[in-house]
């Protein structure tokens, strides 16, 4: 039985999700779109409450982290299965695991940040 397109973004974007409960515990500075995701999700809950109400409420930063994640992963991951999905499904299918992966390796070990606020 084959994947479907539309189960492997459903999927892709459940793994994704899932990862986010990963980036507390990542060291040091990171990588750059960890940095991207966290500092994102630093800055928009001080916009939405207060700097000082965000810094000490670690977990509306890590709950906007997470739909931020799954947001800058879904939207190249929707594009690829609008594209592929009807004419080439096992190549949508291929693609969006592929970018999957990518995503992942570069929040979690590509590209590492040297610097930091």
């Amino acid at each position: 039985m084959r994947p479907s397109p539309d189960q492997a973004l459903v999927a892709t974007l459940g793994v994704v999700g899932l990862s986010s409960a990963l980036l507390p515990a990542v060291g040091g500075y990171g990588t750059v779109l960890f940095q991207v995701v966290v500092l994102n999700a630093a800055a928009i809950a001080g916009r939405l409450t207060s700097d000082a109400f965000a810094v000490h409420n670690r977990e509306l930063i890590w709950g906007i982290a997470l739909l931020l994640n799954v947001v800058l992963f879904g939207i190249p991951a929707a594009v690829i299965w609008l594209v592929s999905r009807k004419w080439w499904p096992r190549l949508s299918v291929a693609l969006i695991c592929g970018w999957c992966g990518l995503y992942l390796a570069g929040l979690f070990i590509l590209f590492p940040a040297t610097d930091g606020p």
